[in-house]
């Protein structure tokens, strides 16, 4: 393995260019103590593949015999971009593997890391690049990629692009994209039996954290809605629990049969709006509404709710153009896939309402926003899985190869 995992070319040169190599950079990386678990660096060379590395993390915790685990890069602070500090950072935490991800390489981390003999492995990963000039130097690019035991790609043209890159003792694998967005919290299963036991066949749409600007447009929006479909039944969930009281009374106003969760008012089959003015978690409405609305984006500056949990609880998304900026790539890309409806004004809430509710057309947009928001769960799982057997069988690449044959 020693002659597989040889110099990189053009290393000497951007050592120079960093610095003088730091003394031990070389060193072998310690043995873990006796009964000590293994150690996996994960390093983010960006805040997306911060976020990815994140949800890997806990999917690894969440295994049987998971090591002990350092996420840096992105907000999560690690050693500087020097030779001394990446060194002593190595020393301090003695990893059994690292694990690097995000668009640019770093190639002194990897020199260093490749040095001692460590296991690396590349995840979640398109078309590296080399930051600045280096990606310009003959050779450089290949001899980083040797210096990995695995690469996992997110797709098949990725890999074969790797293959015809990388030297043939480095495993490319088409793993798939990891995970960007966490997975919904759970529910009490029982309560949310029993409400679609209550509820039955019902249709059902779920006004999400309203602000109070936007209660009357939402009424009035389920009034025409129910032309539509004259058994809906919507939930209302008021982003100040206390408005619930007040809220319950205007819709009796309007002409609906409403009960409200605090009190515990009994849903009955003649019930319209229910009023959840109750301080928790939405997961349960979630998982019972079929349609979405997000309060407050047709109101200036009133922030609304995470879209990726209800995409990713099997709702159909309806929003309006106020939504919070870092939600707005996320609903960008579920309105081109026709999982989302995003409508200019509150006159236009009642009609996305009703046009979900025909079901080749609601079903079809709920899938694909399922699709969206929980893609590469399962790439993350296999992933850490691997990751946990192979640290566990006394290796870091999966292969059989410890690393102290790879010096």
């Amino acid at each position: 393995m020693s002659a597989a995992r040889g110099a990189i070319p053009g290393l000497w040169a951007y050592r120079m260019g960093r610095g003088r190599p730091v003394r031990g950079a070389s060193a072998p990386s310690p043995a873990a103590a006796p009964g000590r678990r293994p150690c996996v660096w994960l390093h983010a060379t960006d805040a997306e593949a911060a976020q990815t590395l994140t949800l890997l993390v806990r999917q690894m915790a969440e295994l049987r015999g998971a090591p002990a685990t350092l996420l840096t890069g992105g907000p999560h602070p690690g050693p500087d971009d020097a030779p001394e500090a990446i060194a002593a950072f190595l020393d301090r935490h003695e990893p059994a593997l690292l694990i690097l991800a995000g668009a640019v390489l770093p190639p002194l981390l990897i020199d260093i890391a490749q040095r001692r003999g460590l296991a690396i492995q590349l995840v979640d990963v398109r078309r590296p690049i080399l930051p600045g000039r280096w990606q310009f130097w003959p050779g450089f690019l290949r001899g980083l990629l040797g210096a990995m035991t695995e690469i996992h790609t997110v797709d098949a043209e990725s890999a074969a692009y790797l293959r015809s890159l990388a030297p043939a003792h480095v495993a490319v694998a088409p793993t798939g994209p990891l995970a960007r967005h966490l997975p919904a919290p759970p529910c009490n299963a029982f309560e949310l039996e029993a409400m679609r036991d209550t509820l039955g066949h019902r249709p059902c749409w779920f006004a999400w954290s309203l602000p109070e600007v936007e209660e009357e447009a939402t009424l009035l929006a389920h009034v025409q809605a129910l032309r539509r479909a004259h058994r809906l039944f919507l939930i209302l969930a008021p982003r100040d629990p206390a408005r619930g009281a007040d809220l319950a009374e205007r819709a009796r106003d309007v002409g609906f049969v409403c009960a409200r969760r605090a009190p515990d008012q009994e849903i009955t089959e003649t019930t319209q709006v229910y009023i959840a003015d109750a301080e928790e978690e939405p997961g349960l409405f979630l998982r019972l509404a079929s349609i979405c609305y997000l309060g407050g984006t047709l109101s200036r500056d009133a922030g609304s709710p995470a879209p990726v949990l209800a995409a990713s609880l099997g709702s159909a998304l309806v929003f309006g153009p106020q939504a919070s900026p870092a939600d707005r790539p996320f609903l960008d890309r579920l309105r081109q896939a026709q999982a989302a409806r995003r409508i200019a004004g509150p006159n236009e809430l009642g009609d996305a309402v009703a046009a979900l509710l025909a079901p080749d057309i609601g079903a079809d947009a709920a899938l694909k926003a399922w699709s969206i928001a929980t893609e590469g769960s399962d790439a993350t799982h296999t992933l850490a899985k691997r990751i946990c057997d192979a640290l566990r069988n006394g290796n870091g690449n999966g292969n059989g190869h410890g690393t102290g044959g790879r010096r």
